[in-house]
């Protein structure tokens, strides 16, 4: 089969259609961390797709020179043709350069935007801490900020401070406090702010792309499920659960984790929650829907570049 037309359907089926199978499959959840990397793998596999089709429709044809350009130049019309690529047209050469640019773009600008904003963000938020917070009583590690309403939050770093304002100190009990800071500290531990920021980078940088524009609210989702996870290993479900009802809805500044994208009630809810077996038929499914594309993009052009290579007219073997 032509190699561009399986890069093609492998575009559209990561970026468009595993998303929307990713959101319909129930069950996930029970593997929060592996499935924000599906998420992560879905765009990231639509622009290894467009990048490997740019470079397909760039193959040079015509002549370098003589002697080993000559040889260069055979080679690849031999694997021009075993690939079913179209031959030395301007247009070709001009989808090829714009299936690169944009991708190259759109990492430079994703790159930078979200890198950006991300470190100015953390330093303005230091900064308040700086002037505003102080180091809580007898807690290693965690600045207490004044505030009327009940919350905390982590900053990244290493470490990065664990933020808990005064009005949750004085609503926690000595279990719910500890859980909070499990839930915060698994954040870190994890390093879940490098994945809300690959995410974040895939958003900016491709809004074009469903699996993009999706993948960061999903994945900003995730990983408070698999920080309440953690948690919930070292203090316990339902005193986790318990911290989540006594801090109600967090509100988190733009520099840091928090719940913002999940209610604490459906939080707690799912700790509380019967354990439910199964769900590895969800997750099979979850895998397949990204390994099947990324493997036919593999196929489709490895396999006709090995038939190639080590012929008389191609020595690469």
């Amino acid at each position: 089969m032509n190699a561009l037309l399986v890069l093609a359907v492998s575009a559209v089926a990561l970026g468009g259609g595993a998303p929307l199978m990713l959101r319909r499959l129930r069950g996930l959840e029970r593997w929060p961390t592996l499935t924000a990397w599906l998420w992560l793998a879905a765009p990231a596999g639509a622009l290894a797709a467009v990048t490997l089709a740019g470079l397909l429709l760039l193959l040079p044809t015509r002549s370098l020179g003589v002697g080993v350009a000559e040889l260069l130049r055979t080679c690849v019309m031999a694997l021009r043709a075993a690939l079913s690529t179209p031959h030395g047209s301007s247009a070709s050469t001009m989808a090829g350069v714009l299936l690169l640019a944009t991708v190259a773009g759109g990492i430079v600008l994703g790159g930078s935007t979200a890198g950006l904003r991300a470190w100015r963000a953390g330093c303005r938020h230091r900064e308040l801490l700086a002037l505003a917070g102080r180091p809580a009583t007898g807690l290693a590690g965690v600045t207490e900020l004044d505030h009327g309403r009940p919350f905390a939050y982590c900053l990244p770093g290493r470490p990065g401070p664990v933020v808990v304002s005064s009005a949750a100190l004085r609503r926690l009990d000595a279990g719910q406090l500890a859980a909070v800071l499990a839930h915060e500290r698994a954040h870190q531990a994890s390093r879940h702010h490098r994945l809300l920021l690959l995410a974040q980078v895939l958003r900016v940088g491709f809004p074009w792309l469903p699996a993009a524009r999706l993948a960061r609210q999903a994945v900003a989702r995730l990983v408070e499920l698999a920080a309440d996870d953690a948690a919930a290993r070292v203090q316990g479900r339902r005193q986790v659960a318990a911290a989540l009802a006594a801090l109600g809805e967090t509100p988190a500044p733009e520099a840091a984790l928090g719940a913002t994208v999940v209610s604490a009630a459906e939080r707690a809810s799912r700790l509380v929650a019967p354990r439910q077996h199964g769900g590895g038929l969800a997750l099979l499914v979850g895998v397949l829907v990204l390994a099947l594309p990324l493997a036919a993009q593999v196929i489709a052009v490895a396999l006709p570049v090995a038939r190639v290579a080590g012929t008389m007219i191609c020595p690469l073997g």
